[in-house]
This record gives C-alpha cells, structure tokens and sequence, in this order.
C-alpha cells in the first residue's frame, strides 16, 4: 500500500513539474485575446468554389449557374465563399476578388426605334437648370437627361437628336458614337443614351458612314441576314474609329447602339456591350475584380460610394477659384474638363482634382472615414468622354487613392 502510495505522489509531483515548465501559458492567453492585423486577401475564384456545397446549396442559382452573372450577383454571393474559406481573417481586412461574370451583354430587350427616338424641343433645352440656349453638347445633353427623364428604368435607352453646340466650324468634324451634319449653318447631332448601374452614360451609335462602310448604307440598319457577321462588323467598326482606337486597353467598354431590322419586320434599336481584350472587341467577358471588408466577424460587399458629376457641381466648380478664369467659365458652361495643351480652357491634373475634392467637400459633409468615393467625371480632349477617380476622406482631408 504504502508502494502504491508513494508511486502516486511521484506522479503528482511529475505533473507538477511539468506544468511548472510552462510559464507561457498566460502569455498565450493573453495574446489570443488581441485583436489581429488586418490583413489583404488577393483571391481568384475558382471553378470549384461555385459548386463548393458548403457555400452555394445545389439549389442555388450560383451551383446551378456554376458562376456569377454579374457585379451585383457577384457582390451578394462572394462573402459566402469569403466567410467559409478566409473566416480567420480579422477586422479590418480587404479581399480584392476576381472573377469573370457568365455575360459581357447588357440584358436589354429589343426597343422599338419609334418607342425610344426623340427629338428635343425648344422647351427641353430649358429644363437644364440655367441654360438659355437651344443647343446642347454632349456634357450637357447627359446632364440634361435626369431632368427630362425623372424616373428611368433600369438599362432604359434613349436615342436623341437635337441641336448641337457649336453649330459652326465643329472641330473635329467627326465625333465618336454620335452622327453630326449641318444644314444651313445649324448642326444637328443624333446619339444613343443608356441608362446604367443609376446614371445616364453614352453609347456608341453605329452612324450612317459607318453603316455604309459595311455594305448597310441603303437603309442605315443592320438585319436578320447580318446576324453571323454582326460582331465582325461591331469590332472593325471601332478597331478604325481613331477615337475609340485611341483611348482602347484591355478591358475597355463600349455600348454599342445599331438600327434592326428583324425577320419580323419590326424596326428596332439593339446594344450591346463589347470588351476589348487587348486586340479585338468581343462579347466575352472581362475579368472583373471586386474588394471586401471584414467587418463585425462577417465579410461584406465593397462599400464603395459611385458617383457621377451633376449640373450643380459644374456650377460649383464655375464659381470657384480653381484653375483659371476661362476653364472655369467654359466647365461651367459644358460641364466637362479640357484637357487638350495648348486650350486656353486647359485644366491641370493637379487642378481637375483640386476641383473633384471640392465637390465632394460639398455634396458629402458627412463623409465616411476610409470608404472610397468613387467619381465619374467628363473630360475634353476634342471629343468628351467620362473618367474616374477616386478618393478616400481620413477624417480631415480627401486623398487620391
């Protein structure tokens, strides 16, 4: 008994003295209460993840689908796979995931060419907020639009035509994605306009030299029999517009606009959305890259704020003192930065930001710490078109990211 005893108590002090040796314990506890670094995840979504039954059921639209079909969709199934395969990442934390949506199409039913062609009036120039003239560039047609339109459906078209500014010596001549003539000294200029993801963008419409350039001048439309060729048409069409040609990287965009005339006999106007992938312009999609937060323990969708610059700020930024006295007038007045040296209505890059900070100052006094503001803004170069910045607000000040 005693022996017994005696073995027992050597085991007790054995396991005394090995508890002894660990003097970290505490320290480890004490560490695993600490809040952990943010991280920053690159991922690129694989085939398996869109079937993985841990994340997406097989009744689900993303098993079923084996993908996304969209930004949106993207945006509302990603943190699901993100909270399976990445849930030890702490607070704070960003996942820039990529991934290549199932359609590069805009989803648009066919419009009736006579449903959607309008042609504006004397009154319609005047409903853009202190405008009193009858003719409009193409800045101010889409800041025009909102008020002329007030409650747009989404992917909703519109092909106008209206007088164009200037009326006289138009330099250059040709502009891309519009068709411009002049009778009598008075330019008019015809164009499609799409309502996308919230606001008013500028498509591409296929104009009559264009139509004419592919054997499709008698009746400036394409038809049934061109269904084969269409898209060989579509992308020599924009490989040789210099504009287009020019300004084209991997992953550009355009909307494409085009008269139809269908084996039913119905006359409409059809776009859709063509991706260059570095060489040609395609229907394939582009791979697209989205950014997450960890925030609470959940990962959540890109809190990114998009905006697009508006009548108000071209006044804004008219009355400012940013830039100089005639960029500010002639941005005032058409609502886009020119950009092209030599103009005396130049804008800097240093002053088309300093211009871009004071509008969100304005239109965002209670801005979020650490979100991006993403803005669409309009520039000059001899033709207008829409860029992007982006800015982020510390708490004190707005930086370029």
């Amino acid at each position: 008994m005693k022996k017994i005893l005696f073995n027992l108590l050597g085991l007790a002090a054995i396991a005394t003295a090995i508890s002894s040796c660990r003097p970290m314990d505490k320290t480890y506890k004490a560490l695993d209460g600490l809040p952990g670094t943010a991280k920053t995840l690159a991922y690129t979504i694989q085939a398996a993840d869109y079937t993985n039954t841990n994340v997406y059921p097989s009744s689900s639209a993303v098993y079923k689908a084996k993908g996304f079909v969209s930004t949106a969709d993207a945006n509302a199934n990603v943190p699901a796979l993100l909270n399976f395969k990445f849930f030890d990442y702490p607070d704070g934390s960003n996942a820039n995931i990529t991934f290549t949506p199932l359609t590069g199409s805009v989803v648009l039913a066919d419009s009736v060419f006579k449903d959607v062609s309008y042609t504006l009036t004397h009154d319609d120039y005047l409903l853009l907020p202190g405008n009193k003239y009858a003719d409009f560039s193409i800045a101010q047609v889409l800041s025009w639009l909102p008020y002329k339109y007030t409650a747009p459906a989404a992917n909703q078209l519109a092909v106008l035509s209206w007088t164009f500014y200037p009326t006289i010596n138009t330099t250059p001549t040709v502009y891309p994605g519009i068709y411009v003539s002049t009778t009598a000294g008075v330019t008019t200029a015809t164009g499609s306009f799409l309502y996308l993801n919230g606001a008013w963008v500028q498509a591409y419409q296929i104009t009559p030299a264009q139509y004419a350039a592919v054997g499709r001048g008698q009746y400036n439309q394409f038809t049934a029999a061109d269904d084969a060729s269409l898209l060989s048409y579509l992308n020599n069409l924009l490989k040789t517009d210099p504009y287009v040609a020019g300004n084209a990287k991997a992953g550009s965009v355009q909307y494409v606009s085009f008269n139809y005339y269908s084996s039913t006999k119905v006359t409409s106007q059809r776009v859709i959305q063509l991706t260059f992938d570095g060489t040609n312009w395609t229907r394939a999609s582009a791979a697209t890259t989205l950014t997450f937060v960890k925030s609470k323990g959940t990962w959540i969708p890109d809190p990114t704020v998009y905006y697009t610059t508006k009548a108000s700020d071209y006044t804004l930024i008219g009355n400012s003192t940013i830039g100089t006295a005639d960029g500010r007038s002639n941005y005032a007045q058409y609502g886009d930065f020119n950009i092209q040296q030599g103009s005396q209505y130049f804008w800097t890059e240093a002053d088309i930001e300093s211009a871009l900070v004071l509008m969100l100052k304005t239109d965002f006094p209670n801005a979020t710490v650490g979100i991006p503001y993403k803005i669409t803004y309009l520039i000059y170069t001899g033709a207008t078109t829409s860029t992007t910045l982006t800015f982020k607000f510390d708490g004190t000040n707005w930086a370029k990211q």
